[in-house]
């Protein structure tokens, strides 16, 4: 085999780790009007009454205002979130406009889903590292001295073993942070919640006054 073949493969070789993501796949799902009423309904119900309580509804809509569930929910629900779109969110108001008067109580969909496992989570900065241990490997074609061979192959196998070590701890770190960000969500859920509920009590107090 020529050296150029050679130095082909090498290439390609190293090129190959930075194509460890599989490409994603398209996957249809379906959505069903009790299952969009599950998310939305109590939102809607409370949409209306007063400006304030539709200003505070903002971050739960956010969270469910979608195609998929909009295209399901009945006609008089989709005019309660068009009317709350105008003031809250322009960009779904425009696309609701487009199906309001539909009445559907299922849709099919195209999601687009990616195949990257956990464990490749940290591959991007990972494909880099890697690339300069297979570079070390590439002498070993020149039909080196035992001894040579030897050196090399311990050099790759400690920087591998340290690639190893450090690649445990980014995803640990990683893992903690994810932890965090689910609590920190949550600790703002519960904030919001009981934000609005003050809210909503003390808008019916006022009524009833």
């Amino acid at each position: 085999m020529s050296e150029s073949s050679l130095e082909q493969q090498d290439t390609g070789s190293v090129s190959s780790i930075n194509s460890f993501d599989p490409a994603p796949t398209l996957v249809s799902k379906t959505i069903t009007r009790e299952e969009a009423l599950e998310h939305a309904s109590e939102n809607i119900d409370k949409m209306g009454k007063s400006k304030f309580v539709d200003k505070l509804l903002k971050p739960a809509v956010s969270k469910w205002l979608t195609e998929p569930i909009l295209r399901v929910l009945p006609p008089e629900m989709k005019h309660t979130v068009h009317a709350w779109c105008l003031s809250h969110d322009p960009m779904w108001f425009n696309k609701l406009s487009e199906f309001i008067d539909e009445d559907i109580s299922e849709w099919e969909y195209t999601v687009e889903v990616s195949n990257r496992r956990k464990d490749m989570a940290f591959c991007g900065m990972g494909a880099d590292i890697l690339r300069f241990y297979v570079a070390d490997l590439k002498p070993l074609r020149k039909g080196l001295p035992e001894p040579e061979r030897r050196e090399v192959v311990n050099k790759v196998r400690r920087g591998v073993a340290l690639f190893a070590d450090f690649y445990d701890e980014k995803m640990k770190a990683m893992e903690r942070e994810a932890h965090e960000l689910v609590e920190q969500e949550r600790e703002s859920m519960e904030i919001e919640r009981s934000a609005f509920t003050t809210a909503f009590e003390l808008q019916n107090e006022a009524i009833a006054d």
